[in-house]
């Protein structure tokens, strides 16, 4: 097939989004298709996220200005994809749907191209700003229930993204199907704890409990800074590292300097790509919490590439979350927004190395046989065959 996927993500930097696509469509082209990527110009020259070679890219210039970025990227994108749409011809349009971008739909209003239609979000939950106001918000719905139609398959990282998507348009007709996030077992792999620390200049001998990603309210890492606390009593060398950065850094910082644990939780700030493996392998466990600020969970990326490392997880109880860990035997379930409910089962996981090297080689054992991007990119292979089926 020849694949035509339109993004909105700069896929030159190794966040959520754009990791999603990158993989998805690094696998789909390893599997013999081609594909064309359009979406917005990197920031950086080069980008931290590499594409295969084969894998053509049209990048669309933007204005990184105060709002002017969206709106030029709806702009550009609207003729390239309509030039790429006449000359190129491709199978099918993969489009990677974020709130506000509907320049397929201008590019395929005279055209017959079939749609797979990713949705991650719903806009009345994601938009912020002026965005929220009662008029944007109904244009963007609306915009979202026009793809939806246009579609022929809608895709997601979780179920309820998709039941949430037919409270606000009919898609029983339509083949709906969840496919998460995964990792990928040659980047994430278990490393020596002793090396890792050694290479990121640890000296202090933990245990180490570690998070990984962007500095974000419905990570609930306020919870686990106070759970950090409760174990300092029992470890007195514990540390906790947060790796990455993000909107809520400063206010985290101040709660570590309010609780006087400055010596135990530290915040070494956003690591590039090609050393984030190395980060996961110093921790003894991981952890990935979720609080409930919309009305999906998503699905933790950050989960499966733990996973992949041999680690155990900590997840907060829920869908995507607690419950996976619970099902593959790689980790522990806690308690929703609970300092004590986490704390215990930390200082259970650190008491027990047997029991914490057992939920790590379950869980990369786990990603190795279902949860790779192959194994995801297999699955979005055939809803594309699907949609193209006369």
């Amino acid at each position: 097939m020849h694949i035509l996927t339109y993004c909105d993500e700069d896929i030159g930097v190794a966040a959520g989004g754009s990791r999603q696509v990158v993989e998805l469509v690094k696998a789909l082209a390893l599997k013999g298709h081609e594909i064309t990527v359009v979406a917005p110009e990197p920031q950086r020259p080069r980008p931290s996220v590499p594409i295969l070679t084969k894998v053509q890219t049209a990048f669309v210039p933007v204005v990184r200005w105060g709002g002017l970025r969206p709106v030029s990227f709806l702009y550009g994108s609207m003729r390239i994809l309509e030039q790429l749409l006449r000359t190129r011809r491709p199978d099918l349009l993969l489009w990677f749907d974020s709130p506000g971008q509907m320049a397929p739909l201008w590019a395929l209003r005279r055209g017959t191209c079939p749609v797979v239609y990713f949705v991650n979000g719903l806009p009345l939950e994601e938009v912020r700003g002026v965005w929220r106001h009662p008029p944007f918000r109904g244009l963007l719905s609306y915009g979202l229930r026009l793809a939806s139609r246009k579609a022929k398959a809608l895709v997601s990282v979780c179920p309820e993204v998709l039941t949430g998507l037919g409270k606000l348009e009919p898609i029983r007709t339509k083949p709906c199907v969840v496919i998460r996030n995964g990792a990928d077992p040659h980047i994430f792999f278990p490393q020596s704890h002793e090396k890792s620390r050694a290479e990121l200049g640890l000296s202090s001998p933990g245990p180490y409990i570690g998070f990984v990603g962007g500095f974000f309210p419905w990570h609930g890492l306020e919870t686990l800074i106070e759970a950090m606390a409760i174990v300092a009593k029992s470890f007195a060398s514990v540390q906790c590292l947060l790796v990455g950065d993000g909107p809520t850094r400063k206010r985290l910082e101040e709660f570590v300097r309010e609780l006087r644990l400055s010596a135990h939780v530290h915040f070494p700030g956003r690591a590039d790509f090609d050393m984030v493996p190395t980060w996961i392998a110093a921790f003894d466990v991981c952890v990935v919490l979720h609080r409930q600020t919309r009305s999906y969970p998503g699905d933790s990326m950050k989960l499966w590439e733990y996973l992949a490392c041999g680690r155990p997880v900590v997840a907060t109880a829920g869908p995507g979350y607690g419950e996976t860990v619970e099902e593959l035997h790689c980790g522990v379930s806690v308690k929703p927004d609970n300092p004590d409910d986490l704390a215990r089962h930390l200082l259970c996981l650190l008491d027990d190395r047997p029991l914490r090297t057992g939920m790590g080689e379950r869980g990369r054992t786990a990603v190795i046989r279902r949860h790779t991007w192959s194994a995801r990119a297999a699955q979005l292979e055939q809803v594309c065959y699907h949609a193209i089926a006369p």
